[in-house]
């Protein structure tokens, strides 16, 4: 095979390797005519160009590529390899360098889409991060690797410089990491809430005590669509959760005490009417007021909370 002929196949064998390669990043064509030219320009050796790629395809792993633009640093790698095996079958220098400063060029072209990438989706790595702050990886797993999921798409359409896609999957992106950090919160601060609304509902309440179960279920209600709209709304977000729990703790005192007298026969009835009357009468004890426990107990109460009133203004 003369000279001529071996070189024009190795050079169709290099634009067909790269050719091929075109198809996996964008740009490319970019990419390797820049290449070419600063080969051409280039006064240094082929092993001293081989060195500088393996030093910026190092510096392409430390950046951690592989997550953010896996296909620039792969492709980098394979140019790089290629490179070498070229250099050690004898090749010629340029096509040698070519091949090596086009996996620089890639490389670098994948460095610029790692800032882009931390530059525009810097609301969801933000959210990302307050998903993982509150234990959402932890408590929501399987919705959580969604996101996860999520992120790198995106991140793939940007290394694909498909930026008005990128742009719309991100902000569905954010609704869905609202909505799992909605659920995070909502299961941090409501869970104790609904398993006690759980045991009330199994002694009856929906039943037994309506008001009171009604009364707890909004209460519950409303902290949930608070959580929903605004989940890192802490203070207001504990005073509805307050306001929940003491919504299902009365009722449960009031289903207990409803369920009580419902069970009550006639030779119960009276020990009951009873033991509520000594609930007021401590009352009475505790302000040192007359006896009046022949008065019905709205009446005693009324005089209670009456001579409060006036002991707290006499103070």
């Amino acid at each position: 095979m003369n000279l001529l002929l071996r070189n024009t196949l190795l050079a169709g064998c290099s634009l067909l390797l790269l050719g091929g390669c075109s198809a996996k990043i964008a740009n490319y064509d970019a990419i390797e005519a820049e290449a070419r030219r600063d080969a051409a320009l280039a006064d240094e050796s082929a092993a001293r160009t081989i060195q500088q790629a393996q030093s910026r395809v190092e510096l392409g792993r430390s950046e951690n590529l592989a997550y953010y633009a896996p296909r620039h640093l792969a492709l980098a790698e394979k140019q790089l390899l290629k490179a070498q095996d070229m250099l050690a079958a004898g090749e010629k220098d340029n096509a040698v360098k070519t091949m090596a400063m086009t996996s620089q060029k890639t490389l670098d072209a994948g460095l610029a889409i790692k800032k882009d990438i931390l530059r525009q989706l810097k609301p969801a790595f933000d959210h990302r991060e307050v998903l993982k702050s509150i234990g959402a990886d932890q408590y929501f797993p399987a919705a959580y690797a969604e996101t996860e999921a999520s992120l790198t798409a995106v991140m793939s359409l940007l290394e694909d410089l498909q930026t008005v896609k990128a742009d719309a999957a991100q902000k569905q992106l954010l609704a869905d990491m609202h909505q799992v950090e909605a659920d995070t919160i909502e299961y941090i601060q409501l869970k104790a809430v609904k398993d006690h609304l759980q045991q009330i509902e199994d002694k009856g309440a929906p039943s037994v005590a309506p008001l009171s179960w009604q009364t707890a279920q909004k209460a519950l209600l409303q902290a949930q669509a608070l959580i929903s709209k605004t989940p890192r709304a802490r203070g207001a977000i504990a005073k509805a959760t307050v306001a929940a729990t003491r919504a299902a703790q009365h009722a449960e005192v009031i289903t207990d005490l409803t369920n009580q007298i419902l069970a009550a026969d006639k030779s119960d009835a009276e020990a009951l009417a009873l033991k509520m009357e000594r609930w007021l009468y401590k009352i009475s004890v505790a302000l040192k007021h007359d006896d009046i426990r022949h008065l019905p107990p709205d009446q005693q109460s009324a005089e209670y909370a009456q001579a409060i009133e006036e002991l707290l203004r006499n103070r």
